[in-house]
């Protein structure tokens, strides 16, 4: 049996020695007219465990890039930095805005949640992370997101999948299994997924996928309890992902 505890103490941290970039450089692909903050709720979960955050809008809209410029540890790019970054997240808010998939086929590590999945379903990258909830993973394999066929799918496009559910979170790379329960029903409101995504694609850029995934299930869970202990269920995607730093602390040290 996993110890969540013990794999989010192994999470690398900077070293002494390190500079600026060595620790992380993410870039965030999404967003469009109808959903422009899907996108914010990602980049902000991520800033405060990348050193280099990048955004580059999959339509050009004025409005978002001025939603996105809100944050200012951000950096707007015109063209996906394959060669630079440690990993993409895509698809985020991405809605009907029309993207070339080709300029995602050299990135180092590719995390894809959201209406990225719709785009990929006939040609899922190996060694991509998904990060689908129950609807998304039907749309994409045709099949109910049981334990058992999330793993089958996982091992059959090498991938790892992260099956989103109120019952418990679903992590496999097709071989390890973990069922993530640390979470509350304050995490329904609209963006917390698109936090989770964040994460996940912040923690991925130094870490190994699966052990991402599990931990960053974990993390956000357990923001989310931090938050029911201050609130009660009173609290939104942006309070998530403020709170994700506290909880990744605590965890470390716990």
């Amino acid at each position: 049996m996993l110890n969540i505890k013990s794999i989010v103490k192994s999470l690398v941290i900077p070293k002494k020695e390190s500079h600026k970039g060595q620790n992380g450089r993410l870039l965030v692909i999404g967003g469009s007219a109808q959903y422009h903050g899907a996108p914010v709720f990602a980049l902000n979960a991520a800033k405060r465990f990348v050193d280099l955050l990048y955004f580059l809008p999959a339509e050009d809209e004025g409005y978002l890039i001025n939603a996105v410029k809100c944050i200012p540890e951000v950096i707007v790019v015109d063209h996906a930095i394959n060669d630079w970054v440690d990993c993409i997240l895509f698809g985020n808010g991405l809605g009907e805005a029309a993207f070339d998939l080709q300029q995602l086929k050299d990135a180092k590590k590719l995390v894809i949640d959201g209406d990225g999945l719709k785009r990929i379903k006939n040609a899922i990258p190996k060694g991509a992370i998904l990060t689908p909830h129950e609807g998304e993973f039907a749309y994409l394999f045709n099949i109910k997101g049981t334990k058992e066929n999330v793993k089958a799918m996982a091992r059959k496009h090498e991938c790892v999948i992260l099956k989103k559910d109120h019952a418990g979170d679903i992590i496999t790379d097709g071989e390890r299994i973990f069922v993530n329960t640390m979470h509350n029903q304050g995490m329904t409101k609209g963006g917390t997924g698109d936090v989770l995504a964040g994460l996940v694609a912040a923690l991925a850029c130094k870490n190994p996928s699966f052990e991402t995934c599990t931990t960053a299930a974990y993390i956000n869970g357990y923001a989310a309890e931090i938050l029911r202990k201050k609130v009660g269920f009173n609290f939104c995607a942006s309070d998530l992902a403020e709170v994700l730093a506290e909880a990744y602390f605590k965890l470390k040290k716990s």
